[in-house]
């Protein structure tokens, strides 16, 4: 944790050394069992675990592609991290979920793909409002030094 890098030395280590010149977020999953995959959950936490001060402020958002159903646990699964991590969630026009088995079906999800197209909107905007923001010279809020309290006395 002192180094800011994960100890096990694969992709998390390559996406946390470009993090701090990135200026948003979209994770995306298949739905497997109502949940993220297995794959994601574990680069997230992972990724996310300690390291408030990177992600804070910068915007982000969940998307999620399933058969049938799952997919709203699914999305509340992944923004848990970024409300955890002090992230503005950009949203859409509905959740952000797409239906189908294949790409070839998700394509034909027409309100599944409009919705993806209205958040790509919508965090296009809200990178732009923020780097408007910085030469306006408004600047980010300070983070608070985190507070934890335990329940058990």
């Amino acid at each position: 944790m002192e180094t800011g890098k994960c100890f096990v030395q694969d992709k998390v280590n390559e996406f946390l050394a470009k993090v701090p010149d990135t200026d948003g977020f979209i994770f995306g999953t298949p739905v497997h069992f109502a949940a993220s995959s297995g794959m994601l959950s574990s680069f997230m936490d992972r990724a996310f675990y300690g390291r408030r001060n990177l992600f804070s402020h910068k915007p982000a958002s969940a998307v999620a592609s399933c058969r049938r159903g799952g997919a709203t646990a699914t999305l509340d699964e992944i923004n848990k991290y970024f409300g955890m991590n002090n992230m503005p969630i950009v949203s859409s026009q509905y959740w952000n979920m797409v239906h189908g088995s294949k790409p070839e079906e998700v394509q034909k999800d027409e309100e599944g793909m409009q919705t993806m197209r209205t958040l790509g909107n919508n965090m296009a905007w809200i990178l732009k409002s923020i780097e408007a923001g910085k030469m306006a010279g408004i600047e980010l809020p300070k983070n608070e030094p985190i507070v934890m309290t335990n329940f058990i006395r």
